[in-house]
């Protein structure tokens, strides 16, 4: 079973997250500076790790709607279909999840200046295992 790769967008940096082989567990895979080299890191990540899918996070509005933050998911989304054309490709409902990782980090004790460098990694494990989550209880339920 291939892994899983998934991706929390932002306008400074990406965080990024990987399965373990099971799909059960999702790690940090640490964070890219939204820069000018931003898509050779992304094709390298995704060549070196040769994930079966690739989930990015869709930031909706509280009430399920789709506002601009979600645009720019969506061309993230496609830009990984170019990159890497062989993994299957979602979107995924990511509200709060910033949030989360926040809150997590500070119940943690992570100094302020860390927590800004982390949170987008951090928030792309809690996407990706929601994610793992909802694959888990769908297997459960067949």
């Amino acid at each position: 079973m291939s892994r899983i790769i998934a991706f929390d967008t932002g306008t400074k940096r990406i965080g990024a997250a990987i399965s373990d082989p099971t799909r059960t567990i999702a790690a940090g895979l640490g964070f890219l500076e939204n820069d000018g080299a931003l898509e050779m890191k992304i094709r390298e990540m995704l060549e070196d790790n040769r994930p079966g899918i690739v989930v990015v996070g869709n930031p909706k509005n509280m009430n399920g709607t789709e506002g601009a933050s979600s645009d720019g998911a969506r061309k993230f989304l496609e830009k990984i279909k170019e990159l890497y054309p062989d993994a299957e490709t979602v979107l995924w409902d990511e509200r709060l999840t910033s949030v989360q990782a926040n809150r997590a980090m500070i119940k943690g004790n992570v100094k302020r200046k860390k927590r800004k460098q982390s949170v987008d990694s951090v928030a792309a494990v809690l996407i990706l295992q929601n994610y793992l989550d909802f694959l888990k209880n769908r297997r459960n339920d067949e």
